[in-house]
């Protein structure tokens, strides 16, 4: 009988001991790191493409490998509208999105990006950068239910256009004024208030919204009705290829992208303290990085745009022109209550417009 329980308590300290180390083992194998799930209309090799990969490594870095972020690039998640709704849902963290992405969490933000309100992008960064302007818009985008981590540049918007048929002969008239736009095949991206209100001002009753995506084979056919005219920064003409497929550019800003990295309170609160802070520090850093290698290559690609291209230049009147639809304009988003009253002013405030 002895023997037997003897026999019985090896055998349990056996089982024991085996049991011990395995929990040993696994307490000691490396946790799997948390992934975070972002999206962007950028193609991966772009320059804010190479922006973002920069951030995914220093958020593995500065986090110790515990966070990893997941980048889908070139609107593989839809477009904006559509990477946000899958970040609502926890499908996806979040991304960067421009002024448009923004606004559906936070309608205000479009006030950033009224065209003809900045000048230059010091008088954006007056406003951006205002401790009480900053603070409403985060707030806003916070209420929207995300956490903003970065704010960043897409580039000055030109209207670029081609006049000819595909065949080297001009069929339409060059773009100097509003009026003449009315001859083009004209298009706003889907979700942008600014752009669809513009369109309607200059008299375009039923313009078309397309995603980003399918503009550049929009651009790319010839027939009757392709589009035929792009409101873009030089950089996004350039890095999303739609730069070959124009002619002419007029020399005139028409208004300042914006854009900024978010992902979803909800999953960004629910991450480890440390996982927050590594995402708080490094964003920051991201949206800086943007912001200034951004402007410079952009002002380097308009530079080219003026050489390569057929370069038409608005008289006063002509820019007087478009200065009153771009005025009727932001009247009309400050009628539709598109922008928050206390955001308009301080911004209108800041820039010296109306």
């Amino acid at each position: 009988m002895m023997r037997k329980f003897l026999l019985a308590v090896a055998a349990l300290s056996t089982m024991v001991a085996i049991s011990s180390h395995e929990s040993s083992a696994r307490a000691d194998e490396p946790k799997k790191p948390i992934e975070i799930k972002l999206g962007t209309l950028a193609p991966r090799d772009s320059a804010w493409g190479g922006v973002f990969r920069a951030w995914a490594k220093a958020v593995k870095e500065e986090s110790n490998g515990t966070v990893e972020l997941t980048w889908f690039f070139n609107a593989q998640q839809g477009a904006e509208d559509e990477m946000i709704g899958k970040s609502r849902s926890k499908q996806m963290a979040g991304g960067a999105f421009t002024a448009t992405g923004l606004s559906a969490i936070y309608p205000s933000v479009i006030a950033m990006q009224m065209p003809g309100l900045f000048d230059n992008w010091e008088q954006l960064d007056k406003v951006r950068n205002d401790p009480d302007t900053r603070a409403k818009l985060e707030k806003g985008i916070e209420d929207g239910g995300f956490k903003i981590l970065g704010w960043g540049d897409v580039g000055i918007g030109h209207i670029m256009f081609r006049p000819d048929n595909g065949k080297g002969e001009p069929v339409k008239p060059d773009i100097h004024g509003p009026e003449q736009l009315k001859a083009y095949t004209t298009f706003y991206i889907s979700g942008d208030a600014i752009g669809a209100t513009f369109l309607n001002k200059v008299g375009i009753q039923a313009p078309k919204a397309l995603s980003v995506p399918a503009i550049l084979p929009g651009l790319s056919n010839r027939e009757k009705g392709a589009i035929d005219v792009i409101t873009t920064p030089a950089i996004a003409a350039e890095q999303l290829q739609w730069a070959p497929q124009v002619t002419h550019v007029l020399d005139m800003p028409v208004g300042f992208g914006i854009g900024g990295l978010v992902m979803n309170k909800e999953i960004f609160n629910g991450l480890p303290e440390d996982a927050k802070k590594a995402l708080v520090k490094t964003g920051k850093n991201a949206g800086d990085l943007l912001t200034g290698r951004i402007r410079g290559m952009d002002n380097e690609a308009w530079a080219r745009a003026l050489k390569d291209k057929k370069v038409i230049k608005p008289t006063d009147a002509e820019k007087a022109q478009w200065q009153a639809k771009f005025k009727e304009t932001r009247d009309q988003l400050k009628a539709d209550g598109k922008v928050n009253a206390d955001i308009w002013n301080t911004v209108v405030k800041a820039a010296g417009k109306q």
